[in-house]
């Protein structure tokens, strides 16, 4: 019985996760967390361990849930064969802009829940009140959310490396996409800012 309910438990997870980028860390974190713990506590895990392998399954939401780069991508495959068409450009750049806006936004609301929860699980490994197994997948979680945000940095970085090339073409310099230009390079450091806080909390632990 135990098993079918943990089997169950984890198809909902899965299921959860089929929600869009701006509900994913919300609807998938919360259902992580409910079901994390009650997994772990059909396992036969303590209250204290259970409690941190839900907070792991609430923040692994947003990884996921959710790839900008797998997105950003998409865009690319789009604009291929229309290189050479301006609107085509303005779609595609504004669309990458629009992502990473989106992206930066719900990793900024992450990071004020990461950290919060990294502050918990620092005080149970001073208090010695998380096993090995616990600790080590709330590193897990965040080593996956790590590689996300470089991979987002990534493709953001490729995204602006081809904007340029297309730009320095004759007669296909546009005002419009030069601005937009200007506005992936400050979403971009956006991102790097954020990656680098969430490496910090990375470290802590």
């Amino acid at each position: 019985m135990n098993k079918w309910l943990m089997v169950t438990a984890l198809t909902l997870l899965t299921s959860a996760c089929a929600t869009q980028q701006q509900t994913a860390s919300l609807e998938c974190g919360a259902a992580g967390a409910g079901i994390g713990f009650v997994a772990c506590k059909l396992a036969g895990g303590s209250d204290a361990t259970c409690a941190a392998v839900g907070g792991v399954a609430a923040l692994g939401g947003g990884v996921l849930c959710y790839s900008l780069s797998a997105n950003l991508d998409k865009r690319r495959k789009e604009l291929a064969g229309h290189e050479n068409d301006l609107d085509a450009r303005l779609r595609y750049i504004k669309g990458v802009n629009a992502d990473a806006a989106a992206y930066n936004e719900g990793m900024k609301k992450d990071l004020v829940t990461i950290t919060q929860h990294t502050d918990t699980v620092v005080t149970q490994i001073q208090q010695k009140t998380i096993d090995e197994q616990a600790l080590a997948k709330e590193r897990s979680d965040l080593d996956k959310k790590l590689k996300n945000a470089h991979d987002s940095i990534t493709a953001q970085q490729d995204s602006i490396d081809l904007m340029r090339k297309l730009q320095a073409q004759k007669n296909f310099q546009d005002q419009q996409l030069t601005q937009e230009l200007q506005r992936q390079q400050v979403l971009l450091a956006e991102t790097k800012q954020q990656t680098a806080v969430l490496a910090s909390q990375r470290a802590r632990i």
